[in-house]
């Protein structure tokens, strides 16, 4: 393969004389180089494989956002048949490594993006390009898949917890209702993976990545997942300024009030399946790194499970959770 790589650059370059160095990035089983010529600028390899469907949707997903005037990154050229796509190179920077900066500082960042995602969200899906390749909808399976994921790779493989049959028909009763109140949400165009560590920053302008999951869902799908991110840590103030400013960004037919309801479910059911990753990925794909975000996105999950309402299962076994991970100093 690394032959093939040298080959492919070497022909689309026009040079010999580059080095590839790995970027270790993410969970997926995409590979990453930054390819740096002498004296010139760089560029960013990618290879991705067949292990995750999706991955093959990236580059017309990638298209279709730029149509509509999103930033993504440049597509220089690409090989489907090796599956290599070479791209512009966005540096490091991303919103996750500003994160211990002033929020005066960031806050302009979170604004840019929202409005950034607010023209994906407000997409008319009738006008959907029919090549543009998109990932299973959200409905009822999803829904879920997402469920079980979170209480196999969080709840049992963490924390080690077996819910007898009564509490495990209590808990997906309410999950079950959960999945039916987003499904009665109008459904549009979402990211899908939109937290700080897919936005990155070129020339103080957000550029979003890995967007190769999007999909129909719920767009508070999405601002759960930036909003309550759990690699960030956001105040009461900062997270209620970014909610009022999509709010009127959207400016939705319905209240302030249901528009914040709607957000807390949202940031539920994401953070079940953030939860569910981190374990999935800390135990089974053996990156450890992962495992470090589980605090955080479980003390985001018990905020938001408790603006949610009518989760009380949930909260029990969530409480139950982090319990047992404060005893093992998690």
């Amino acid at each position: 393969m690394q032959k093939e790589i040298q080959k492919f650059l070497t022909e689309h370059l026009g040079h010999e004389d580059f080095t590839l160095e790995p970027i270790k990035k993410g969970g997926s089983d995409r590979e990453f180089f930054r390819v740096s010529l002498p004296h010139e600028d760089s560029f960013i390899f990618m290879h991705y494989g067949d292990e995750v469907a999706e991955n093959a949707h990236w580059s017309g997903i990638n298209k279709f956002m730029a149509s509509i005037k999103m930033n993504v990154p440049r597509i220089i050229i690409q090989d489907v048949s090796r599956h290599f796509i070479l791209l512009e190179d966005l540096g490091d920077v991303d919103l996750w490594s500003l994160r211990f900066e002033p929020w005066e500082e960031r806050r302009e960042f979170y604004l840019q993006v929202l409005t950034q995602i607010r023209r994906l969200h407000s997409f008319d899906l009738r006008l959907l390009p029919a090549d543009v390749q998109l990932s299973e909808s959200y409905g009822p399976r999803l829904y879920k898949w997402e469920h079980d994921y979170f209480l196999e790779n969080f709840v049992w493989e963490v924390c080690k917890i077996k819910l007898t049959s009564a509490n495990a028909a209590k808990l997906n009763q309410e999950l079950d209702a959960l999945s039916e109140r987003l499904q009665r949400i109008e459904p549009s165009l979402i990211h899908r993976d939109f937290q700080s560590q897919n936005i990155m920053m070129k020339n103080d302008k957000p550029v979003l990545i890995d967007f190769q999951g999007m999909r129909t869902g719920c767009l508070f799908y999405d601002l759960g997942s930036l909003i309550c991110d759990p690699y960030v840590t956001f105040t009461d103030e900062e997270r209620k300024e970014l909610l009022n400013f999509y709010y009127d960004l959207m400016n939705p037919s319905y209240s302030r009030d249901e528009f914040v309801r709607n957000f807390w479910m949202g940031s539920v059911q994401r953070l079940l399946q953030a939860l569910g990753a981190y374990g999935f990925l800390g135990l089974k794909k053996h990156k450890p790194a992962f495992l470090h975000h589980i605090p955080n996105g479980l003390e985001n999950l018990l905020m938001a499970v408790e603006n949610a309402g009518g989760l009380e299962s949930l909260s029990d076994l969530a409480t139950e959770c982090e319990t047992i991970l404060t005893r093992k100093n998690y």
